[in-house]
């Protein structure tokens, strides 16, 4: 019969308190610490966990191809929507273009920010007409679209919505989209996510402050 000194601790319990600590330290560095580590003035905005948004293949109102690359070296605020939307496009828009004039002149230096007005209604939404009606609100706003199959891509790495609602003709269905603003850094990553009510100051203020956090 084998007795276990008093001053000793058994090996498996040396092994389980270990485990515990590597796992203890790993939620700690990988979840908790990040979050913590955030200012309260985008905590509720910006992503610490990065996600690369990749296999993009669409076209701008220039006609010219859009790919992940245009993301890089540039903050895009990305919104979903279509050109016969009747009210949250306009709005949104709107809030852009104004906040696009209150930037302070520190947050349009480079990496410089661009809005991207994603069209899910492909099938009516041509790059001419996008040109007019996004330009309409910013001369330095950009349109893009493309087949579904890309559209459902970006938007499920990105967290978006959309869909159709018929009409009384095949020409005049509505679309349902999700109306908040994502957020692409300048690495090409998704960082961030700008939830309603849209408000002008709160996202110049925001992502001024993300700018300021944001590594590299």
């Amino acid at each position: 019969m084998s007795i276990v000194p008093k001053n000793k601790i058994p090996l498996m319990v040396v092994v389980i308190i270990t485990l515990l600590i590597v796992i203890a330290a790993g939620v700690w560095f990988m979840v908790i610490k990040p979050n913590q580590a955030l200012p309260k003035s985008i905590e509720n905005t910006y992503l610490p966990n990065r996600r690369p948004v990749v296999g993009i293949q669409m076209v701008d109102h220039n006609n010219q191809p859009f790919t992940e690359q245009r993301f890089k070296g540039k903050w895009s605020f990305l919104f979903f929507g279509f050109i016969n939307c009747p009210d949250v496009c306009p709005t949104t828009l709107l809030v852009m273009k104004s906040v696009w004039a209150k930037l302070p002149a520190s947050a349009k230096q480079a990496p410089e920010p661009q809005l991207v007005f994603v069209s899910v209604d492909p099938d009516r939404d041509t790059p001419a007409i996008m040109k007019d009606y996004v330009q309409y609100y910013h001369p330095d706003f950009i349109g893009i679209t493309g087949e579904h199959k890309y559209l459902d891509i970006l938007t499920v790495q990105v967290g978006a919505l959309y869909g159709y609602e018929d009409g009384e003709t095949d020409n005049d269905y509505t679309v349902n989209h999700s109306a908040q603003i994502i957020l692409i850094d300048p690495q090409g990553y998704f960082r961030g996510v700008f939830s309603g009510p849209l408000q002008v100051d709160e996202i110049v203020k925001t992502f001024t402050a993300i700018r300021d956090y944001h590594p590299g």
